[in-house]
């Protein structure tokens, strides 16, 4: 009777439990994605802040309050700032060109006239070219809108990042040794874990998208450079094209080259191709062979299927922060299997 009622009071108790998980679940849901935002922001400013609370200033060395506000505080600066001026732009861009090409391409009188000799016009008709663009503009410019509504434009969503990220930083030592006790390893077990996954998102943090996003920048210097219309939403779809794996930046460069050296053929302005061809493969397309090998070691290397999956269905599953989250989420599993299969 004793054990019965033993086995009765575990069942309530697990019962209770899951059950207080699920209504925890069910709160945090709607912040969830900023949440996990702000646990990366807080991993990859980890180091800012240990810079921080090791200065010698009096109000930040040892202080864990005043170092982690200064690393929010950059955090905005360099993070939440550009994100949200480049979102207002985008959306500006995005919206004005897809009513320009709607209009255009339905204007009856809509015509190609004068096709160079590589187009001729017995071969290709301007009706195809019309339909072809059109929708491919509107795919497109539509999966854009769609990447762009899980950027977190609301203020609640940037504020729950920020007090987050703040709460990670400052109590990150509490976290670590809270999840020791949760899970027991052998000794020296979470340092080799660390160890591992310092190695895996360094590779994939600094070796993709930091360097897709300076590929980004500079394809907007050159697109801004030589007058191609709506060039930060050009800038932007070269960086994200850039960060997944197997693609390029030439994706992107390439059909505004050729775009440009058609038009060149009615307007006689020859200079635009000729400086997007040369600033596209020997700056925008060769600055990964550059930084890559200096700023990301062998032990940082990842599979590119990891990077791959984990960016398509990351921005899937969580929008634009999916970009990071993605690939962070599968080196954390890469990691738990290693660290599993070396337990057994």
């Amino acid at each position: 009777m004793a054990e019965k009622i033993d086995n009765y009071r575990r069942a309530v108790a697990a019962a209770i439990m899951l059950v207080v998980v699920l209504i925890s679940f069910l709160i945090i849901r709607p912040f969830l994605v900023s949440i996990l935002t702000a646990a990366a922001l807080a991993y990859i400013f980890n180091p800012i802040y240990k810079y921080f609370l090791k200065s010698p200033f009096p109000l930040l060395g040892g202080k864990k309050t005043s170092s982690a506000m200064l690393t929010c505080a950059l955090i905005i600066l360099i993070v939440m700032i550009p994100a949200a001026l480049t979102t207002s732009i985008l959306t500006y861009e995005i919206r004005n060109g897809y009513t320009f090409l709607q209009d255009f391409l339905s204007n009856p009188n809509w015509s190609l006239p004068n096709l160079p000799s590589l187009l001729p016009g017995n071969i290709i008709s301007p009706e195809q070219v019309r339909v072809t663009i059109g929708e491919l503009i509107s795919q497109v410019l539509g999966w854009l809108q769609n990447v762009l509504k899980g950027i977190p434009n609301v203020m609640l969503n940037i504020f729950v990042t920020i007090f987050s990220t703040y709460y990670f930083l400052k109590h990150g030592r509490d976290i670590y040794s809270f999840f020791q006790d949760l899970f027991p390893l052998p000794k020296g077990r979470y340092a080799q874990i660390l160890s591992r996954f310092d190695d895996l998102s360094r590779g994939m943090i600094l070796g993709q998208i930091v360097v897709g996003l300076i590929q980004g920048v500079l394809a907007w210097m050159g697109f801004l450079v030589v007058g191609v219309p709506n060039p930060v939403l050009w800038g932007f779809l070269t960086a994200l094209i850039s960060i997944i794996p197997l693609l390029g930046a030439a994706i992107v460069w390439v059909p505004i080259f050729i775009y440009l050296a058609i038009t060149s053929y009615y307007t006689g302005i020859y200079w635009q191709p000729i400086a997007m061809l040369l600033w596209g493969t020997f700056v925008v397309s060769t600055i990964d062979n550059i930084l890559k090998p200096k700023i990301v070691g062998e032990s940082a290397k990842i599979h590119p299927l990891v990077i791959l999956f984990g960016i398509l269905g990351g921005i899937q599953l969580f929008g634009i922060p999916g970009i990071l989250l993605g690939p962070l989420v599968l080196t954390i599993f890469d990691v738990v299997i290693v660290t599993y299969r070396e337990t057994l």
